[in-house]
């Protein structure tokens, strides 16, 4: 009887042991670092970069146009802002 006590008490606390992390690793919020990304889907190129500490922009270049537009997120308007565009064929 006192094995069983003893296993039913390490088990008890092995749980709970587990139940904190997930709670600290829950409500612990980790910054997400998605700068110098790059994906291509058709004739469309779309590139993360690095603004400020604080900021980040999108650049999408329209390969098929020949244009790139710059983008950037508001966080307090929660939107996407269009900062500047390009037309490429006039820069190459």
């Amino acid at each position: 009887m006192h094995k069983d006590q003893f296993t039913i008490g390490l088990l008890s606390i092995t749980g709970l042991i587990l139940l904190i992390a997930v709670i600290v690793t829950t409500f612990s919020p980790q910054p997400s670092y998605g700068f110098g990304q790059v994906d291509r889907g058709g004739d469309y190129i779309m590139v993360t970069g690095q603004f400020t500490q604080n900021s980040e922009v999108v650049y999408i270049t329209d390969a098929a146009a020949q244009r790139i537009i710059m983008y950037s997120y508001e966080s307090t308007q929660k939107t996407l802002v269009m900062w500047d565009g390009e037309d490429l064929k006039k820069r190459f």
